[in-house]
């Protein structure tokens, strides 16, 4: 249920072979927050990309959690006509 956060997916022994880190787009940075559904089912994850390290600082971290609970929220809102 927390996030994640790779901050060089090269030299991440999950993400290293990876093709979109070995090769185009190259992405070498990953954080994803899962979208968890009131009833506990996770439905994915919202995540943020970059093609250089990085890391977020705890504000940044808290606010992809805070926007991933919003996503969550929405899916469960009834689409309407």
């Amino acid at each position: 249920e927390d996030p994640l956060q790779v901050p060089d997916a090269l030299f991440d022994d999950r993400f290293a072979d990876n093709p979109l880190v070995a090769d185009d787009p190259h992405i070498r940075f990953y954080a994803g927050a899962p979208l968890v559904l009131a009833d506990g089912t996770k439905a994915g994850t919202l995540c943020v990309l970059d093609h250089r390290p990085r890391a977020l600082d705890p504000e940044q971290l808290a606010e992809l959690e805070r926007l991933a609970a919003l996503v969550s929220a929405e899916l469960e809102t009834p689409a309407t006509d």
